[in-house]
């Protein structure tokens, strides 16, 4: 078992994760752990990104998890609100690329209220 803080953002940071589209970010999150088996511990979105503390099983990969993530909520945003490719201005909706680090165990409760307070910090990307 192992625990990931990873966080990932919007394609140029874009603002694109309001009202909706945030939802249907988070549904389409709840709904792929639900079927891979990975469980979101903390889930927390901001208007350019997405911080998650997951915990996943002997024989998971992170790569894949991502994959899974990042492209199952791409498509359904894009399926959902095509007019959001306009806006973006690019065919994706997420940076290719995210951070992630381990979690020990005995710092779970630490990484769970960073987690949740994100929507509380003073914007740094205005």
């Amino acid at each position: 078992m192992t625990y990931y803080h990873v966080w990932f953002s919007t394609k140029g940071r874009k603002p694109a994760l309001v009202e909706d589209i945030d939802a249907t970010v988070r549904s389409s999150f709840l709904e792929v752990s639900g079927r891979t088996g990975v469980e979101i511990v903390e889930m927390q979105t901001a208007f350019d990104h997405v911080h998650l503390l997951l915990y996943t099983r002997p024989g998971q990969a992170l790569p894949r998890i991502m994959h899974d993530l990042k492209g199952t909520s791409a498509r359904l945003v894009f399926e959902r609100y095509p007019e959001l490719r306009l806006d973006m201005g690019s065919n994706s909706f997420w940076q290719k690329s995210y951070g992630a680090r381990r979690v020990a165990p005995d710092q779970l409760d630490i990484v769970r209220s960073y987690v949740r307070t994100q929507s509380e910090r003073p914007l740094r990307h205005v």
